[in-house]
């Protein structure tokens, strides 16, 4: 094989590749919390659920079991209503979890994943290595 074919064939091998969509360290934006008597509004839900690259219903839904509380998520807006006196830290400590179960490849620690419903299972699919982990449904 010469050498132009074995560029021409790493060329297209890199073109097909999808893109990694962040190179260093991943960090959520912070929390954008207002308490009202009992409820705790999180005003910047749907900014964290696009940088989680997942459905804002799916987060919350996770976020409400977790922590054993009623609440919704308001689509128009993007707010998450939690129904109880959650602290930052709590919120910060579930949603970081969240990340490591449902977000990060555990091959290569990629964010760049996808989740997919087969059956009753969940499938953590990872676009960067290809790597398939089943995940606990919630």
């Amino acid at each position: 094989m010469s050498k132009t074919d074995y560029m021409r064939l790493l060329e297209r091998l890199y073109s097909k590749i999808p893109p990694r969509s962040e190179s260093g360290e991943f960090r959520l934006p912070e929390l954008e919390l207002i308490r009202i008597g009992e409820h705790v509004i999180v005003r910047n839900f749907r900014d964290i659920a696009e940088k989680l690259k997942r459905d804002p219903g799916l987060v919350a839904r996770y976020l409400l079991k977790e922590l054993a509380t009623g609440g919704s998520y308001d689509e128009g807006t993007g707010h998450l209503t939690l129904t109880a006196k959650i602290s930052r830290k709590t919120l910060e400590e579930f949603l970081q979890r969240f990340e490591k179960s449902y977000v990060r490849c555990p091959t290569c620690n990629s964010i760049d994943t996808r989740l997919e419903k087969r059956g009753k299972a969940l499938t953590l699919v990872c676009e960067a290595c290809g790597a398939e982990q089943s995940v606990k449904p919630f």
